[in-house]
């Protein structure tokens, strides 16, 4: 963890070197100020952090071999580490995650949730560990003439519901850009992959890392396009109470970003078991935001 010291050379370097380096060590600083103290907090479990999500996203969380894996599960291993706790990962579903977590059930939750004016008024959320994008997937062999979204205005977009995808899929349709939006619940992420194959639909929108992780496991799908001017914040929710989690998480995640093991952990998952040049796109894309670098 970053001392005094540490913080305050992360202040100067940040003036002197603008850019990259600066943004984050401005960040380093602010967070590790604030949170200097080590700051005490309770735990549902004493020595446990308790971590709401559901196994059905990957790269974030699923399962292999009867094995709980993803970039998430890493990360939130990870950063109980840095705060002396052991990660116990609770399966749920996306629709009760939320109000599961206001009702207390959870030390934190994840499962590539985007943080949104609408979510920050019922939990409290950390810091962004990644900023991504949402992107359009589709069948190359139904619908070779789709190479944009301009190309999509007759296209029928299949996506989960409660989501930023479904927000962004309405948007889309008032707006005469997509036909007709089809919703599956979230769990049912793979009904949607397979109706896109079948040609029962015409696209499917995704947070890109997941977009990019389902269209590679089928030759003939592929990402298209992305939305513009729709930055996918990624964070970790809290219920609003626990503010000094926050701040401890806060520290960690900043950290991670500065020593590399962040990064490390997204090079990890932006290839692991997939081949990511079939579909055209890395798994963790970015936007230009400052909250990601």
């Amino acid at each position: 963890m970053l001392n005094v010291i540490q913080a305050r050379r992360l202040q100067r370097t940040s003036l002197v070197y603008p850019g990259k380096i600066g943004a984050i060590g401005a960040l380093l600083a602010i967070v590790s100020v604030a949170a200097l103290a080590n700051p005490r907090f309770s735990t549902l479990a004493p020595g446990t952090l308790r971590v709401g999500t559901y196994f059905v996203n990957p790269p974030f969380e699923y399962v292999s071999k009867g094995e709980k894996i993803g970039f998430e599960v890493d990360l939130m291993t990870e950063i109980a580490r840095r705060l002396g706790l052991v990660a116990v990962f609770v399966n749920t579903q996306w629709e009760a995650i939320l109000r599961e977590t206001e009702e207390g059930r959870y030390d934190c939750i994840v499962g590539g949730i985007t943080i949104t004016p609408n979510r920050e008024r019922i939990l409290a959320w950390s810091i962004p560990y990644m900023t991504t994008t949402l992107n359009l997937v589709v069948n190359r062999a139904k619908t070779p003439a789709i190479r944009t979204i301009a190309d999509l205005k007759n296209a029928s977009v299949g996506v989960q519901a409660a989501t930023t995808d479904y927000d962004a899929a309405i948007v889309m349709q008032k707006q005469g850009e997509i036909r007709s939006v089809k919703v599956y619940p979230f769990d049912r992420i793979e009904e949607a992959m397979a109706d896109l194959e079948a040609g029962k639909i015409t696209a499917v929108m995704k947070v890109a890392p997941v977009a990019a992780w389902l269209a590679a496991k089928r030759p003939n799908l592929r990402i298209v396009a992305r939305v513009p001017n729709d930055p996918q914040p990624l964070g970790v929710g809290f219920a609003k109470k626990n503010s000094e989690m926050v701040m401890a998480v806060n520290r960690v995640i900043a950290t991670m970003r500065w020593d590399g093991s962040l990064k490390r952990l997204k090079e990890k998952w932006s290839g692991a078991g997939v081949c990511v040049r079939k579909a055209n796109q890395p798994f963790f894309m970015r936007a230009s935001s400052k909250n990601d670098r």
